[in-house]
C-alpha cells in the first residue's frame, strides 16, 4: 500500500481513543506466554544483528503487566514501569475530553 492511499484514512480522524483502548482491550485478552511462543519479530535485531533492542519484550511485559503478573512483567523489559501507566494515562486523558465534548 502506497503512502497516498492511506491519507483518505487519516482524513476520517480516526480517534486515537478508539486505538488506544483496543490495544490495551487486546493486551488484556492475550496471554504473554502466547507472545512468547512466537518469532522474534524485532525489526532493529534483524536489521542490526544484535541480541535484543531497548523495546525488546515490551509487547509481552505489557501482556504481563495488564494479566497482574507484574514480576513477570519487569523480567520481559523493564520499559513496562513508564509504558503500561502511559498507555493508561493516554486512554483515560482521551476518554476524559470525548466525554466532554459528547457532554458540552
Amino acid at each position: 500500500m502506497d503512502r497516498i492511499s492511506t491519507l483518505p484514512l487519516f482524513a476520517q480522524r480516526i480517534p486515537r481513543l478508539a486505538v488506544l483502548v483496543a490495544a490495551i482491550a487486546l493486551l488484556c485478552l492475550v496471554p504473554p506466554e502466547l507472545l512468547g511462543r512466537g518469532p522474534n519479530l524485532c525489526l532493529w535485531c534483524h536489521l542490526f544483528h544484535i541480541k535484543a533492542c531497548p523495546a525488546c519484550g515490551t509487547t509481552r511485559a505489557l501482556a504481563a503487566l495488564f494479566h497482574g503478573h507484574f514480576t513477570q512483567a519487569l523480567a520481559f523489559n523493564r520499559n513496562v514501569i513508564a509504558t503500561g501507566p502511559g498507555l493508561v494515562a493516554l486512554a483515560a486523558m482521551d476518554a476524559a475530553r470525548f466525554l466532554r465534548r459528547a457532554l458540552c
